[in-house]
């Protein structure tokens, strides 16, 4: 059966489905969720699409996020599948919990169509230090250390969703002003196609609540600008403005934004929540991108490139050759040339590979500079 919104089946995931044979096609997966406020129904369901979420990304199925915002509040995110991949049963295989978390594990029969998105090759990304804007609003909690924790979580839940990606983490942060067309180019020729820059824009406090029980808690809301930048193409790829909010105790006694207790607080939950939908929509938006490197060496009949294992390139894998021209006047603008001649790689290291032609033609027309892209087997 074709679907569109993966929640419509929450309600009757529970019931025996039909057995088959475990295929190739059928991926096992584990989800988990906070238990709020004893509502294990909420949690059970909120595990139960986690765990749809992660066997989807796996099977190379194609995500589309919809984010319900009421009054600029994000008030859930919801995942879908899209009309490039067909979920043909889902099978609850155990439910358990711990520390007022809910675990499900399920197995999913996710058939992809031809249309969708198969990518066996990992893109760099450089995640960029999550910059702290709102550093007043941080007064209340002493939050000062919050883009830090932040960036951390954020890399959890990339490395969890994000399985076409290879991250690595910036020491410092970059702002978007200072990716001009020569740092781009730079970050380029380092092996770096996209870098995720952020920042805290506001976690400001609101009004005390209004029930007499909860009058030490106020609302605090917390905002986060997302921008991820293309380095090949020297442009803004992606940009959102995420934000939420929970209840914030009215006192001095919050722990610090580096511990569990932190993020097992209503507040820090959703701060999670936040950074999750982040990732998610990362993965989207880089899941179908071609792995593209520079040309480092070019030896008569064959070409080094800065690609390797860790990208998941194996000898025999078929590359495209694109012809960089530059011109002589202004060297930033460039042509790019589809070059004809099909390369196979034949040497392999975790982070480079050789390539040569079958024919073994000479390759004196390329270039150092110019550039390679490899997109499925």
């Amino acid at each position: 059966m074709k679907i569109s919104v993966i929640t419509t089946l929450l309600l009757g995931i529970s019931t025996l489905l039909n057995s088959l044979p475990l295929y190739a096609n059928w991926y096992e997966a584990t989800g988990q969720a906070t238990i709020e406020q004893g509502d294990l129904n909420s949690a059970r369901r909120a595990a139960i699409e986690d765990a749809l979420q992660r066997a989807t990304l796996f099977a190379g199925a194609k995500l589309e996020s919809q984010q319900q915002v009421i009054q600029g509040i994000l008030q859930h995110h919801q995942v879908t599948l899209s009309s490039s991949a067909e979920l043909k049963q889902v099978q609850l295989l155990s439910e358990t919990h711990s520390n007022q978390q809910v675990f499900i594990t399920l197995k999913a029969h996710i058939l992809p169509t031809a249309s969708s998105c198969n990518q066996q090759y990992r893109n760099p990304l450089l995640l960029s230090p999550i910059y702290l804007q709102a550093r007043q609003d941080a007064i209340y909690g002493q939050l000062f250390q919050l883009g830090e924790h932040s960036s951390r979580q954020l890399g959890v839940h990339l490395k969890d969703f994000s399985p076409s990606l290879l991250l690595q983490n910036l020491p410092e942060t970059v702002h978007p002003e200072q990716l001009d067309q020569a740092a781009a180019e730079q970050f380029f020729a380092q092996g770096q196609q996209f870098i995720l820059l952020a920042s805290i824009n506001d976690l400001s406090l609101g009004e005390k609540a209004s029930k007499f029980w909860q009058s030490s808690l106020r609302e605090r809301f917390f905002s986060l600008d997302v921008q991820l930048y293309d380095t090949f193409e020297r442009r803004v790829r992606f940009q959102q403005e995420y934000r939420t909010s929970s209840h914030w105790p009215d006192d001095k006694q919050t722990p610090s934004s580096h511990s569990m207790a932190f993020w097992r607080m209503p507040y820090g939950q959703k701060i999670d929540q936040l950074l999750r939908a982040v990732a998610l929509d990362i993965q989207q938006q880089t899941q179908c991108q071609p792995l593209l490197g520079q040309i480092r060496q070019v030896r008569q009949q064959q070409i080094q490139i800065g690609l390797g294992s860790v990208h998941g390139l194996k000898v025999g894998d078929q590359v495209r050759l694109i012809q960089v021209q530059r011109d002589p006047q202004h060297p930033e603008i460039r042509r790019l040339l589809d070059s004809p001649l099909q390369l196979t790689i034949t040497d392999l290291t975790a982070e480079g590979a050789w390539a040569a032609s079958a024919s073994q033609q000479l390759l004196n027309h390329i270039q150092p500079g110019d550039i390679v892209s490899l997109q499925g087997r």
